[in-house]
């Protein structure tokens, strides 16, 4: 049976679970869907929210606090692949299930994920500088982190036995391949919030940031399959003035997220941040198709 297994780490997510899941139903694809939420140390009502929603969803409750963990729990529930890893607070394209398991047709691709359409819904300008800029880099349009969304076929699933205890899950699984076996799909989209505060914003880098340098002294042998990722940066750059106002914010961010990380690895102060100021937006909107 052809069937595409999602599974859904939640941890106090009550005020968006039910969108991303009714985003998720509302897709057209031509296979089973089997969907598997992990609500993982909730303390608000997020599986009860989950069990509310009609369609074919299993929840799975852990006490446990820890996304690995619940990545974990869900892929021993999992039956099918193609295989997603989804957060809990993204829309999806009603085209993009299909198209990204229609990627795995070509039998070099390992790991797909739709096109990152990253929002900002707030109204400071620097911000909104900072965002234009970043979100036109290459590395970070070509990239298979950011969607909150990547799926992986069963050959890829078997190099590794699972997810281990480290911050960047979604980094660890795409350095698992070369650079030829991702696709980054293109006309389906997933909708990422992004904070809409400098404090925010800031949280949730130096959370990245500490992600990946945590991952590069745990697999540095992954690290051959990371390289190159700011390769064409600074060309980039010089062909478009009109972001040179937002250049400084963004050395701003990089510069204090980079210290802050590497100052938490060197104490292991292992702190999951999130942005709670882009939850409280309306979920019922989703990208075009």
């Amino acid at each position: 049976m052809n069937g595409f297994s999602i599974i859904i780490p939640a941890h106090n997510e009550a005020g968006c679970i039910k969108a991303t899941l009714r985003s998720i139903l509302d897709s057209r694809i031509d296979r089973t869907l089997q969907i598997i939420v992990v609500a993982n140390g909730c303390t608000d009502d997020t599986a009860a929210r989950a069990r509310a929603v009609d369609g074919p969803i299993q929840v799975i409750e852990s006490p446990i606090g820890s996304k690995t963990h619940a990545l974990n729990l869900g892929d021993r529930a999992a039956r099918f692949f193609p295989r997603a890893y989804v957060d809990a607070d993204i829309q999806l394209s009603t085209n993009a299930l299909q198209n990204v398991a229609d990627a795995f047709n070509d039998p070099h691709c390992r790991i797909a994920a739709p096109t990152a359409d990253h929002a900002y819904c707030g109204h400071n300008p620097f911000l909104a500088g900072y965002y234009q800029l970043w979100r036109s880099l290459p590395y970070v349009r070509n990239a298979i982190m950011g969607s909150g969304f990547y799926a992986i076929d069963s050959t890829l699933r078997a190099r590794f036995n699972e997810f281990p205890a480290i911050t960047a899950d979604d980094k660890f699984i795409r350095n698992l391949t070369r650079p030829e076996e991702r696709r980054v799909v293109e006309n389906c989209q997933a909708l990422v919030n992004m904070p809409k505060t400098f404090a925010d914003l800031l949280k949730v880098k130096t959370r990245w940031t500490y992600g990946n340098l945590e991952l590069s002294l745990a697999r540095p042998d992954l690290n051959v399959n990371d390289r190159d990722h700011y390769k064409g940066v600074l060309s980039h750059l010089l062909a478009r003035p009109r972001l040179w106002p937002h250049i400084p914010a963004f050395v701003f961010v990089y510069l204090y997220t980079r210290n802050a990380a590497r100052k938490r690895l060197a104490t292991r102060q292992v702190i999951w941040e999130r942005d709670d100021s882009s939850r409280d937006l309306p979920r019922e909107t989703r990208p075009a198709a």
